[in-house]
């Protein structure tokens, strides 16, 4: 190599040149930004217009045809229902809670809700708890006269529980059986009460008795 050659001159020097290396940085950031915003661009028709189907013989893609985009206003429709959807259901949840009586805390949870048809029997479960370390002794439920809108009444001597009588030892929970029996054509409506626990004034719950007509 001739001594009064300079690394000006070498193929490579430009990869020691910080300007040259500085351009070349540059460029390239600019052709990344170009293509980026080029694909922003082409997304943003695609959900504008959908993809289209070729119209001419010079479209290289002719050979495909690709199915519409959903707009955007459609997607968020669908997302809107799904969320009410997800709404009802949770609201659902909750109006279903275990009808539940708490007889140390004296607190209640749910309702004692029942369907039937004008004639026969109903029965659902409500669950009494003793949470504490007592012995709570033996704990009778009671059940009030069932009232609807218009004064037709089921008797509370139509109330049966199983068992009669629970014994609520401590820390301990129980459930029992209450069953309704109608009087043959029972009037349809909906009929309302109350259920109490014999000794323990804080805590009743709502009685709901659904009487539907045969054809219904």
């Amino acid at each position: 190599m001739d001594d009064d050659a300079g690394i000006a001159d070498l193929p490579w020097a430009s990869v020691f040149d910080p300007a040259a290396n500085v351009r070349a940085l540059s460029a390239i950031q600019a052709r990344g930004f170009r293509a980026a915003t080029e694909v922003v661009d082409r997304f943003v028709r695609i959900t504008e217009m959908g993809f289209a189907a070729p119209t001419g013989p010079d479209d290289e893609d002719a050979a495909f045809e690709m199915p519409r985009v959903p707009e955007i206003g459609r997607i968020v429709k669908s997302l809107q229902k799904v969320i009410s959807q997800l709404g009802e259901s949770a609201l659902s949840g909750s109006t279903s809670a275990e009808a539940g009586l708490d007889l140390v805390n004296s607190a209640t949870t749910g309702e004692v809700r029942l369907d039937a048809v004008e004639s026969g029997s109903t029965a659902t479960e409500v669950w009494l708890h003793n949470r504490g370390p007592v012995d709570m002794g033996k704990v009778r439920l009671r059940c009030s006269d069932l009232l609807s809108h218009d004064g037709a009444v089921i008797s509370s001597s139509c109330v049966r529980f199983e068992p009669d009588v629970v014994p609520m030892p401590a820390r301990c929970s129980r459930g029992v059986t209450i069953e309704i029996d109608l009087v043959p054509d029972q009037l349809p409506g909906c009929y309302r009460g109350t259920l109490l626990a014999d000794g323990h004034a804080d805590v009743w719950l709502p009685v709901v008795l659904n009487v539907k007509t045969s054809g219904s």
